[in-house]
């Protein structure tokens, strides 16, 4: 059946009826409100007297001078960041972020929650952490970031004296207070190990130069160490691990150990360090490696026969 002319309507002329419209326009008057709110109320002086009381007698207090709201790419700027040495559970000065961003970015699904961009900077050395808040859980995600371990030795304790370049691809996720989820890799071309103090010996300083380490976990504290891979040709010490770290809540150093593999020294490192022939005389040796299991802890390892 033919259709005249005058039966077809312009859509201009055509009224559709929908609450599309209406719901758009409140969901973005209470978008407007909320944005409004946080840049005019104190928000900044209200967080501090909530962390201040939250942390009250636990010798805890983080403290900054001021925290404001920016409408472009939505984000909350926080200044002069003071974090106590004791809050990491160590003594120390504190620690001092001129600024600290933190970006808003669409929804995650996995796991699902609200997801955050965490930048700043410390002694030149800029940070960046992907933070996802869920329900009942938590995920924090470091992605192919370099870092020099000189810059941010504070951070690291004094029972990690590295330095040199690393780039680290990290992912930890927690669930119930518990993680749940762990994946790391780190990799460097110049990690050198500054000297140390063992047994009440000094060590000369050592350029390892290769580094790479990959472990993950996926239930509970357990971390497998698949790769532990140290030194190179030119290196005067050259190892290679696997095995478990039973990480520890509150101090990782104290985290046990369980790595079996090698590991040699260059003739001219064993005669600047006598303490090794002493440590290591029991051990068998494969082709100038020594076979040996590391005990103890994270941060004081022990040789030990396998």
């Amino acid at each position: 059946m033919a259709v005249l002319s005058s039966e077809i309507q312009s859509l201009n002329e055509i009224n559709y009826k929908s609450k599309v419209k209406v719901l758009l326009l409140i969901f973005l008057c209470v978008i407007l409100f909320v944005f409004s709110f946080i840049s005019f109320y104190p928000i900044g002086e209200k967080i501090k007297s909530i962390i201040k009381s939250g942390l009250n007698g636990r010798g805890c207090n983080p403290d900054f001078d001021e925290m404001h709201m920016e409408w472009i790419m939505p984000k909350i700027i926080v200044s002069n960041l003071v974090i106590p040495a004791n809050c990491l559970e160590r003594s120390g000065p504190p620690l001092k972020f001129n600024h600290l961003t933190i970006n808003y970015n669409l929804i995650n699904f996995a796991p699902f929650g609200l997801p955050f961009k965490v930048e700043t900077e410390f002694q030149g050395q800029p940070l960046s952490i992907y933070y996802v808040a869920g329900i009942g859980s938590q995920m924090i995600r470091i992605k192919d970031q370099t870092l020099g371990l000189a810059r941010i030795q504070p951070l690291l304790g004094e029972n990690f004296k590295l330095s040199g370049n690393v780039t680290i691809d990290m992912t930890f996720a927690m669930s119930k207070n518990s993680m749940s989820a762990f994946n790391l890799k780190a990799q460097s071309k110049d990690l050198q190990i500054p000297t140390q103090n063992i047994q009440g010996f000094s060590t000369p300083p050592m350029k390892l130069n290769d580094f790479y380490l990959e472990a993950f976990s996926e239930t509970g504290s357990r971390v497998k160490v698949e790769k532990l891979i140290m030194g190179d040709i030119s290196s005067p010490m050259r190892a290679n691990f696997k095995g478990n770290i039973n990480l520890q809540d509150g101090n990782i150093s104290m985290s046990p150990i369980d790595l079996q593999g090698e590991i040699a020294f260059t003739e001219s490192f064993r005669n600047s360090l006598p303490l090794i022939d002493m440590l290591f005389q029991s051990f068998n040796q494969k082709d100038g490696f020594y076979q040996i299991r590391l005990g103890g802890t994270l941060g004081s390892p022990k040789p030990i026969a396998p």
